[in-house]
């Protein structure tokens, strides 16, 4: 029997142990990975018996046989029922639940848990309720045992192939000129919409960006795209690819295929996309936590995962049983990799600016403005890594302390700043989730707005980070207190903009009464760009989208 639970992600902690030895484990990072540059054949996950085979013949013609057979498959007496509680990387879960629960004398919980997330709290000390671990890498287990806790690692139960994923519509219209299986050189000279994640803490990302090194091969050519493609990808990396892709922006990210698998017929179906040459394999390990070597039931489970009638199970959710034809990737591509990685990834500072003019209160569907907006800002700041530094503006007209158009709701500060007991990120989050009508009312005053976070920011730059600002409205700039014009507005920008203290300006119009010219010279004023949303209910999708976009 199993049973499933499965726990929110929160904000992780990442003790100084864990990266370093995820660093010096990062030849592993995503486990046995495909030989990259070919295909690798697979065995047949469910072999039949041979025609020859005496015992097959047997089995099929006895008919008396059929009261012994019911006797050997009746469940059987148990004299104690075992618990086993197991942590398994959420792309695994379904399938470790679906075979556990067939386990006999054992009740098996299952816990949904991503793989950094258990291996930074074991490093920092806590031992988890739980006998088994199964991360998406044995690199995790390494890290941990380079941080001195001890665990044993047993053999892999399963493979999964990383793909490119994206929601079904972006998927069709982003390929339809592509060829069934691009190269890498496909995809990045039709500039595909790739975000990822960090490689030293998503498996998934590491493989695809080694995958893509050597895809593009080593001419002259080759490094300028490889060159292009990286400064693109980690300037606008994100936290939680899958996420951002889940959250409606228009993009791919790097996942496995049994997460594709696993959206089949939810609201937001996934469909993979693979170049020529794969995108890297993941691969699970059965790891025994300390002090459960030896408890009832742990054995048990791991025979029952790389048990041949496992293999069907495992290929229904994407994956593959066992550790398949695989390799360890390149030491030194992979340390190349990482040490390109962090000079190119510069960390965020980041102000958000929302509109609670009035006009907010306005109903989108079932929903007001100011309700959807809330929602598209609390999951799409949420995409930040914790070494970004997010802060959080509000405006209309007369807001401020000396009737100022804005308001300062949360200062830019590093996302895991400890404030009174709560963290800069989950301020964020308490803050973004409590817009509402209650606290929308007045005009737009846009333009005074968009120069005092532009003077802001410039003001608060720092070297080493990427510094921007978001600002979303739902109209035109309408002052009752008066205030800059347009023309006004862009030649103080023009006159401000410095290329030594760059503050990249991206502003975002919903619905049906946003000058959409008017957003788009204002940010190009600034060397910045404006996206619209004319139908409100668009606007997670767009948010999304110009957060991915924050470094051009």
């Amino acid at each position: 029997m199993s049973r499933h639970r499965s726990e929110s992600q929160t904000s992780l902690k990442r003790p100084l142990a864990i990266l370093l030895a995820l660093a010096v484990a990062a030849m592993a990072i995503f486990g046995i990975t495909r030989a990259l540059g070919g295909d690798a054949d697979t065995a047949d996950p469910t072999p039949s018996a041979a025609p020859g085979d005496d015992d097959a013949q047997t089995a099929t013609a006895d008919p008396t046989s059929t009261e012994d057979a019911a006797d050997e498959t009746a469940a059987p007496e148990c004299e104690e029922d075992y618990a086993v509680t197991v942590l398994a990387s959420p792309d695994i879960e379904p399938v470790i639940t679906q075979i556990a629960d067939g386990l006999a004398c054992t009740t098996v919980t299952v816990e949904a848990q991503p793989s950094l997330e258990v291996a930074a709290l074991m490093a920092g000390g806590e031992a988890p309720e739980a006998q088994v671990w199964i991360p998406s890498s044995p690199a995790f287990a390494a890290a941990l045992a380079d941080a001195g806790v001890s665990v044993e690692v047993g053999p892999v139960v399963a493979t999964s192939p990383v793909v490119l994923a994206a929601e079904r519509s972006v998927f069709e219209e982003s390929t339809a000129n592509l060829a069934e299986e691009p190269t890498w050189a496909d995809l990045v000279t039709a500039e595909l919409p790739l975000v990822v994640g960090d490689p030293q803490q998503d498996p998934a990302t590491m493989a695809t960006l080694l995958s893509a090194h050597v895809g593009l091969g080593d001419s002259d050519a080759a490094r300028a795209l490889t060159s292009s493609l990286m400064v693109k990808l980690a300037q606008n990396a994100v936290a939680d690819p899958l996420a951002a892709v889940q959250g409606g922006g228009p993009i791919f990210a790097p996942t496995t295929a049994s997460q594709v698998v696993a959206s089949t017929g939810s609201d937001h179906e996934l469909v993979g996309l693979t170049p020529r040459g794969g995108a890297g394999l993941l691969s699970y390990p059965y790891v025994v936590l300390p002090g459960a070597a030896e408890a009832p039931g742990v054995a048990e489970l791991r025979e029952a995962l790389l048990a041949p009638e496992a293999a069907a199970v495992f290929e229904a959710g994407g994956l593959a049983a066992g550790d398949g034809a695989a390799t360890t990737p390149d030491a030194e591509a992979v340390q190349a990799l990482i040490q390109e990685w962090t000079t190119l990834q510069p960390p965020s500072r980041l102000l958000a600016v929302i509109d609670v003019s009035g006009s907010m209160d306005e109903k989108a569907g079932e929903a007001s403005r100011i309700q959807i907006t809330s929602q598209a800002a609390e999951r799409g700041l949420g995409l930040f890594p914790d070494d970004s530094a997010v802060g959080l503006w509000v405006f209309s007209t007369n807001r401020g302390p000396d009737d100022e158009d804005f308001v300062e709701v949360l200062p830019v500060r590093q996302l895991t700043t400890d404030v009174d007991g709560k963290t800069q990120r989950e301020l964020l989050q308490e803050a973004s989730s409590s817009m509402d009508e209650d606290m929308t009312t007045g005009d737009t005053g846009l333009h005074d707005t968009i120069l005092a976070a532009y003077l802001h920011m410039q003001g608060d730059w720092q070297d080493g980070f990427v510094s921007s600002i978001v600002l979303l409205t739902d109209g035109v700039n309408d002052d009752s207190t008066g205030g800059l014009s347009e023309d006004e507005l862009i030649a103080e920008l023009g006159d401000l903009a410095d290329p030594e203290r760059p503050v990249r300006l991206i502003l975002i119009g919903m619905g049906p009464d946003v000058d959409s010219s008017a957003l788009e010279r204002v940010a190009q004023a600034a060397g910045g760009v404006a996206y619209t949303a004319e139908d409100p209910r668009d606007i997670g999708q767009v948010f999304v989208q110009a957060i991915a976009a924050r470094q051009g």
